[in-house]
């Protein structure tokens, strides 16, 4: 197993290019620039490309990462029809890569594609992350740090609402909070009004609501 193939997969792309953006810093142990990491992405680049960048040694320093977006082919998805990418040969790069250059693979879905011989090898000779939604604590936080980067607060009433409303789901509370930024204006605190008035229900609320009634 090459610890220099990295795969993260999820449903949250935010949380997924976090984590990647994390264990890219760590392993170059210094600041991001032309020389030490690349990016590509699957939907507009071939993979020969990217597998002999990954193959070419770094120049002007000591490490270097390349990173791969919108990894689709681990998975169920259909590919553009301008591409047309070797599998094989990511197969064989993957079973036979022992270089020190790390490789990462981004992939925006629940799931990987098992049945596929790419995922079994994957499985076999990389490291294989799945990033979970975050818990109610995680989110909450997460708000709180998002207000502050933008000189806002929020009461706890008011956060309670907030994922009473929109459930556990990251993408969602993400997008009604940039509504409830904007909603705000000059004011600096976000109340329980507030969210009545900016944060759309979500599916699973209505349903509950409709139940109970």
């Amino acid at each position: 197993m090459s610890s220099n193939i990295i795969t993260i997969y999820g449903e949250v792309p935010e949380l997924i290019e976090k984590k990647a953006s994390e264990v890219i810093e760590q392993y170059l142990d210094a600041p991001k620039d032309e020389f030490n990491f690349v990016k590509y992405n699957l939907y507009e680049n071939d993979l020969a490309p990217i597998i002999e960048e990954t193959l070419t040694m770094p120049f002007f320093s000591n490490k270097k990462a390349v990173l791969v977006q919108n990894a689709y082919v681990f998975t169920g998805e259909k590919p553009p029809k301008e591409l047309n990418h070797n599998i094989d040969q990511l197969i064989e790069f993957i079973e036979k890569y022992d270089g020190d250059t790390l490789i990462l693979f981004e992939v925006n879905h629940s799931k990987l594609d098992e049945r596929k011989k790419v995922v079994k090898s994957l499985k076999k000779h990389a490291q294989i992350k799945k990033i979970e939604q975050m818990s109610e604590e995680e989110i909450k936080h997460w708000i709180k740090s998002q207000l502050h980067e933008n000189y806002k607060d929020i009461k706890q009433d008011a956060l309670d609402l907030v994922i009473e409303l929109t459930g556990v789901n990251f993408n969602i509370v993400k997008q009604e909070i940039e509504k409830l930024i904007l909603f705000l204006g000059d004011r600096t605190t976000i109340n329980k009004n507030d969210v009545h008035q900016i944060v759309n229900r979500s599916l699973e609320q209505n349903v509950f609501l409709l139940t109970e009634y």
